[in-house]
């Protein structure tokens, strides 16, 4: 009876035991966090160098006046505006009044013109019957080219008022954003004198001032991967310059970075090619976690742990990255899931994710 009693005891703590592991172990499987993962390959591409960079617009001018007069009117710093748009304007009240004399002027000096040519008119009538003297004519017929050329040298000069008039307006010669003002309402401007600093805040470039030793493996709209903050983004070599600085033994090279929503002066650092293609790791894009200082990868240990991995970013192919560091060919990476994980923390991999981004390679 008492040996009976002994297995049930026995059997029952057993069953506790096992539902007790069995409840750790699930609860233990429920803390893992649940990750997607990819698998690092070995391809051939092109070894590079990262170097600093600054954005910068390509159009960038102080906007001076054309006119003498007292400013009247500017646009604030920081103002966006519009090709065309006026972005200060001058007194133009003398110039007004200088054109209101120069018309009167023509249309006095057009009397003169009418009058000539009647006289021209009869002068030849009478001519013609040998009732007035050839030198006569030939005199008014003078003094009517005299007249019609300065009604037409008047007339220049008007319009060249009417345009000095046209410029007291100071008009934006591209679209941009008015980044410094250097003059004040109410002070007198003469021509030449720089108003505003306009930058164009549209069209952008990343400047980048690269070791001559490189100039040979850059190719026009190659693409080149650009990295600022924890975004990495590819863009393309517009153009670069075909002499370099013999002071610093570098050259400049220019990235189209028009649809990049950045500032001008942001610093950014960029990969460019340093020598031929050569065999790299590759990761998938989404496996990078960018931080302000380091750039790194997760990898799956074998007791399903996550372990940081330090890399260097290369260069991209297609959702691809070329990156150094110890990693290799055939390394699990994490490419969903990962940004919060902790070295060290327990994962599991979603298998359903697995295959629909094995059926994306």
């Amino acid at each position: 009876m008492k040996n009976n009693l002994s297995k049930i005891i026995f059997t029952c703590l057993l069953s506790s035991q096992l539902i007790i592991t069995a409840n750790a172990a699930e609860s233990s499987a429920d803390k893992a966090q649940l990750v997607t993962t990819e698998t690092a390959k070995v391809e051939q591409v092109n070894p590079t160098m990262w170097l600093p960079g600054n954005v910068i617009s390509r159009k960038n001018s102080p906007i001076s006046a054309e006119q003498t007069g007292l400013l009247l009117w500017i646009k604030d710093v920081g103002s966006q505006v519009e090709q065309g748009q006026v972005i200060a304007k001058i007194d133009n009240r003398h110039l007004k009044l200088q054109l209101a004399q120069q018309k009167a002027q023509v249309k006095q000096h057009q009397a003169d013109v009418t009058y000539l040519t009647s006289q021209k008119k009869r002068m030849s009538t009478l001519s013609q019957k040998n009732n007035t003297a050839v030198s006569e004519l030939e005199r008014i017929v003078k003094d009517l080219v005299v007249a019609e050329n300065e009604v037409i040298a008047l007339k220049m000069l008007a319009k060249q008022t009417e345009l000095a008039i046209e410029k007291t307006h100071v008009v934006a010669p591209f679209s941009g954003n008015i980044s410094e003002r250097f003059a004040h309402v109410g002070e007198l401007i003469s021509i030449g004198r720089p108003l505003v600093q306009l930058v164009d805040t549209y069209n952008l470039d990343i400047k980048i001032a690269a070791p001559i030793a490189i100039a040979s493996f850059l190719q026009a709209d190659a693409q080149v991967m650009v990295k600022w903050q924890d975004k990495l983004v590819e863009l393309p070599i517009r153009t670069w310059s075909k002499a370099g600085d013999q002071s610093s033994r570098t050259f400049d090279v220019r990235l189209a970075a028009d649809d990049l929503n950045l500032l001008a002066g942001t610093a950014v650092t960029v990969s460019l090619p340093k020598q031929f293609p050569g065999e790299a790791t590759l990761v998938p894009r989404d496996a990078l976690i960018l931080r302000e200082r380091e750039t790194f990868v997760l990898t799956i240990d074998e007791n399903d742990q996550a372990k940081k991995v330090n890399v260097m970013i290369g260069q991209g192919v297609g959702r691809w990255v070329s990156v150094t560091g110890a990693l290799w060919a055939g390394d699990e990476v994490i490419v969903r899931g990962g940004e919060r994980l902790q070295d060290g923390q327990k994962v599991r991999i979603d298998q359903s994710l697995v295959a629909k981004a094995t059926a994306k390679r």
